[in-house]
């Protein structure tokens, strides 16, 4: 046991909630190497159960350790009554394999999930006593580096970070610990880094970079894929098995952020996702298995895969289960394949409650798919039916925003349509709405976004024509209001962060945790007013904070989706006809492998 284990076991674990979160050596983890010449700390910038559940996490620290000579080590943020412990034994930020410091490190690496979670990693690197300006950092410093879907505008908090990834890192990463393993210098391996595609580097002098493209896997049969995911002590909030059966999305929802920044669509083939499956479950002993995409019905071969689970693992009683659904693709018979083991609530997501609503919003879901899925899934036995929805979309009226009660009301009529003795129970409709947030690379990323007034004021009215057999719950407008800041900021917010910081701001996505006061302060501190930030209106013409970084989406096709947004009128999926969203270009062409 070294001097840092033995003093952290001793000394502070006795103190503070849950210390599974911090022993690591669980099953899976990878033991220390001897003298590796690259070490790379993978820093999740929430706590343990958080971090243990995300499937980015665990693909790339498989993809690093798998090198001989690469050490990947994981660190989460502390909670705060661990927070505070470290603080006061002057404890530091460390990693679960080999319990080093984290300031110990050639390389510090954040994944960037949600807007929310930028001051949780000044928090990380304060205790791992590593400046937050990549501009004070000297040779003895690690290089921070950081990726995720966040990284399609990394102005906001480019200042942290000496290198930034765009796009797909299971190439991207090894690549640059080759690199880094030939230079001995850290701005030489930042200049040699910024040849690589996907790699911005913002903090060099030496580097102008006016056009940086995201990296792409060309095909999911050929990528990497986890085989041997740590089983944790703790439970995460997702403690299952999860299994990437596509990346992209066909549909082209016009508010939706991953279906642009995660194209081309790429499906996986099904003896590929059997071979895969099959491992996954013989080297972790999990009882349920998870298919994950942006939408997983979508896949040509769903319907196979499902049955091949089901058929060969019912015995075992391992549980199948899919993320939220499409409503026009859920079919009665995968739902009685799905739920043949467990039947659980469903969870769809009809974005809008009212038909022009959806075809602004590019939904291409009509009342009717709605209606005869929920009458389906009714008849299948299922009884819990939780539903979410948007609000503050653009164009959105009052109209819109009461067809969300209409529907709740018509799928309460469904529900007492059936003969008694047939209906499922006990009978549960939940519908919950979000605060509408516009993103870059969307065709909404010109809009601005509703006052938390106006916010307010719509959840209010909601609220007051829901049935009352509906449980309903609304998202809190403030914190959409800051993610809206930063999402589509610009360079100067790094003062902010730093200084909401400094007044106490972490772990700002849990209601418990989030320092609305200490945010406000912040952004004014900078000459900002944060609510006409966040509500400003841009033009087509206007050059945006991200207009450097191509995701291979075209402005052009943006503006026109906008334009037809307007007009109510709908795209078809694009595996039915291609929108020429400019992915082509770069891709060569879409292929959906099956």
């Amino acid at each position: 046991m070294n001097d840092l284990k033995e003093y952290l076991f001793e000394n502070i674990l006795p103190n503070v909630e849950k210390p599974s979160r911090y022993i690591g050596d669980e099953f899976n983890s990878v033991k220390p190497k001897e003298n590796p010449k690259v070490r790379f700390a993978f820093c999740f910038p929430d706590i343990y159960e958080i971090g243990m559940s995300h499937l980015g996490m665990k693909i790339l620290y498989e993809v690093l350790n798998k090198e001989e000579d690469v050490m990947c080590e994981r660190v989460f943020a502390p909670k705060m009554d661990m927070a505070e412990e470290m603080r006061k034994h002057d404890f530091p930020l460390f990693s679960l394999e080999s319990f080093s410091k984290v300031s110990d490190f050639d390389f510090v690496g954040f994944t960037i999930q949600f807007e929310m979670c930028l001051t949780t990693i000044l928090l990380m690197l304060d205790l791992a006593n590593i400046p937050f300006l990549s501009k004070d950092r000297t040779e003895e410093d690690p290089i921070v580096v950081c990726g995720g879907p966040c990284t399609c505008n990394p102005e906001p908090f480019a200042d942290f970070f000496d290198l930034i990834m765009l796009g797909e890192g299971e190439e991207v990463l090894p690549h640059l610990m080759d690199i880094y393993k030939n230079f001995s210098s850290k701005n030489e391996f930042l200049i040699k880094a910024s040849e690589v595609v996907g790699v911005y580097i913002p903090n060099l002098d030496e580097i102008k970079q006016e056009h940086i493209e995201k990296s792409i896997i060309p095909s999911m049969n050929n990528v990497y894929s986890l085989k041997k995911p740590i089983v944790p002590y703790t439970p995460p909030v997702h403690d299952r098995i999860s299994l990437e059966v596509m990346r992209g999305c066909f549909r082209g929802c016009r508010f939706c952020q991953a279906g642009m920044i995660y194209r081309p669509v790429r499906q996986k083939s099904l003896p590929t996702l059997i071979e895969q499956a099959d491992e996954l479950i013989k080297n972790t002993g999990y009882e349920e298995i998870s298919l994950t995409s942006l939408s997983t019905t979508d896949h040509f071969h769903c319907m196979e895969l499902v049955k091949y689970l089901v058929d060969n693992y019912k015995d075992k009683r391992i549980n199948v289960s899919l993320p939220s659904l499409r409503m026009d693709e859920f079919s009665l018979e995968l739902s009685e394949e799905v739920g043949s083991l467990k039947k659980n609530s469903l969870t769809f997501a009809p974005e809008a409650g009212s038909q022009r609503m959806r075809n602004v919003i590019n939904k291409n879901l009509t009342e009717e798919d709605i209606l005869g899925t929920i009458k389906r899934v009714f008849e299948a036995g299922y009884s819990k039916i939780k539903l979410y929805f948007m609000i503050g979309l653009p164009y959105e009226t009052d109209e819109d925003i009461k067809g969300i009660a209409d529907l709740a009301q018509k799928i309460i009529n469904i529900y007492y349509s059936l003969e008694k003795k047939k209906r499922p129970k006990p009978f549960k409709l939940t519908v919950s709405t979000s605060c509408f947030v516009p993103k870059p690379f969307t065709a909404f990323q010109w809009f601005p976004q509703n006052s938390m007034k106006e916010f307010h004021r719509k959840q209010q009215y909601l609220k007051s024509l829901m049935p009352k057999m509906v449980t309903y719950n609304y998202h809190d407008s403030k914190l959409s209001m800051l993610e809206a800041v930063l999402a589509k900021g610009e360079r100067f917010l790094s003062k902010a962060i730093i200084k909401a910081y400094e007044n106490g701001c972490v772990f700002d996505s849990w209601f418990d945790h989030f320092n609305y006061a200490g945010w406000m302060d912040a952004l004014r501190s900078i000459g900002i007013e944060p609510q006409e930030y966040a509500s400003r209106e841009l033009n087509y013409e206007d050059e945006l904070p991200w207009d450097k970084f191509d995701y291979h989406i075209d402005k052009e096709f943006l503006i026109k989706e906008n334009e037809k947004a307007k007009k109510e009128t709908t795209t078809p999926p694009c595996h039915k006809k291609c929108s020429a969203c400019g992915i082509s270009k770069a891709y060569g062409r879409c292929e959906f492998e099956v």
